[in-house]
Formats: C-alpha cells, sequence, structure tokens
C-alpha cells in the first residue's frame, strides 16, 4: 500500500505541470478507469502509449526532421519525455523560432511550432541566405521563393537589417527602387537604386537622410541623370557625384541643404 501511495505521488508530480494531463488523468480516475501503476512508470503499459505525434504550424520544416530532432519515439511511455528537453531540441531548428508541447493523454503527443519569416536575403561569403528580424541565419535552400526580398550585404548586415528596413519602409518611393544595401564597418550604411546610384547614408539621422533622398526624388527626372553617387552623410550638405559621357570621370556638386 506504500509503494502505491509513492507511486500516486510520484504521477501527480508530473501531472502538476501539465494542464491537459491533469485535466485527463483525474477525468480517468472519476469515470473508475484502472490503472496498474507499476507498468505505467515502467514503460510497459498500453494506458500511457504514445500512439500519435502531431505536428502543427510548419511549413517548412518537415514533420520527419521535426520527430528526428525531437527526439519522442512511438510506443514510448508518454510520461516519460521531457517537454523542456524536446522544446528545447526544436527550438535548435534554425527554422523554428519557438515550440509548445502538450501531452494529450491518453496517447497523443502535441507539437505547435513558430517558423522564423525571412525579411532578407543576405550575401555573405560570396553565398547567399535567408535571414529574419532576429538576425537569424537560415539556411540558403528555397531562397528563390523569396526573391522579392532586398538583399544585404557587409559584416554585421544581418544584426541590423531589420532596423534598417522598418525605416526604409517609412519611404516607398524609395524602397521600391533599393536594389541592396551594404554595411559599411559596422556602423553605417551604402544603398544602391536604380540607375546604379549609390547612395552613402549617415552613421545617425538615417530617417532624416532618407527624407531628404525622397525630396530629391521627387524632382522631376532626377534620378534620370547620370548620377554615380549621392552622399548624404554631412548634415549641412548633399554632395551629388555626376559622370560624364565625355570623358567618363565624374564631377561633385556641391549642394547646401
Amino acid at each position: 500500500m506504500d509503494y502505491r501511495k509513492s507511486v500516486l505521488r510520484h504521477l501527480i508530480f508530473l501531472l502538476k505541470n501539465d494542464l491537459f494531463l491533469s485535466v485527463a488523468f483525474f477525468s480517468a480516475i472519476a469515470g473508475g478507469v484502472y490503472f496498474n501503476w507499476d507498468k505505467i512508470l515502467k514503460g510497459k503499459s498500453d494506458v500511457f502509449c504514445i500512439k500519435k505525434i502531431e505536428f502543427d504550424g510548419n511549413e517548412r520544416v518537415s514533420d520527419i526532421l521535426l520527430l528526428k530532432t525531437s527526439g519522442l519515439r512511438y510506443k514510448s511511455n508518454i510520461l516519460a519525455p521531457s517537454l523542456e528537453a524536446v522544446k528545447k531540441r526544436l527550438e535548435d531548428v534554425a527554422w523554428i523560432r519557438s515550440a509548445v508541447i502538450q501531452r494529450r493523454l491518453p496517447d497523443k503527443i502535441y507539437v505547435m511550432v513558430s517558423e522564423r519569416i525571412p525579411i532578407a536575403i543576405l550575401q555573405l561569403k560570396h553565398k547567399l541566405y535567408l535571414v529574419d528580424a532576429d538576425g537569424k541565419i537560415l539556411e540558403n535552400d528555397g531562397i528563390g521563393s523569396f526573391s522579392n526580398l532586398p538583399i544585404v550585404i557587409g559584416e554585421g548586415a544581418e544584426k541590423e537589417v531589420s532596423k534598417f528596413l522598418d525605416c526604409i519602409e517609412k519611404f516607398p518611393r524609395i524602397r521600391k527602387q533599393l536594389v541592396f544595401a551594404i554595411r559599411i564597418g559596422k556602423r553605417r550604411w551604402n544603398i544602391k537604386i536604380n540607375k546604379g546610384i549609390t547612395v552613402r547614408l549617415p552613421e545617425k539621422g538615417i530617417t532624416n537622410a532618407m527624407r531628404i533622398l525622397e525630396e530629391i526624388s521627387d524632382s522631376n527626372g532626377f534620378f534620370n541623370e547620370d548620377i554615380s553617387t549621392i552622399d548624404l552623410r554631412m548634415l549641412d550638405r548633399v554632395i551629388i557625384t555626376k559622370t560624364s559621357h565625355e570623358d567618363g570621370k565624374s564631377t561633385n556638386i556641391d549642394e547646401k541643404k
């Protein structure tokens, strides 16, 4: 009798940390279901045996990879796996942002995952990768499905791209013309826009610089001129470099704000 009480206390300890398990367990007791405690805890009973493992929320990651990574096994004791350990293993998968695991008695494990959403394409060491808002670098398979995303280049670009895109999205005319963005010295950005124009942005005050650039773009046909660079790094002036068709040389034009 003391042994049965000890087993029961152990089982109740497990149940306290799992709402679904607790509800199902005590509902079964209320219905008069008989449990062989020794077999249950030793994994020799069919009562709490994993027969179903359901994955939900995954599109990029296959069920097979999730199952393999989770460490869950069919026909094993449903009380045995540590849900926290399963969660950690799944969240180690690059595409998985978060995971929630639930026991659903008598025989089912339910796994809900939230996948990462790419916001840009990162060029790194002559290869292309997807990157999300947290700066997490994802595998490079399936980039073609995200060909509309902006391309970013440069050391540390993945860490700052979210803030940069949040800023540039406020200026839709410029965003529409963006070809790619280059992180310079881990401190500022250059962007390349249509017609091959390089825009040098300041380390601080990037929103104000983008506002000036948009004002310039409003000028009738301005971006259709032979411009090679627009330098917005100084607070009191805009430096525009034009290319001459005659000799191919560049000419600097200072325009005070």
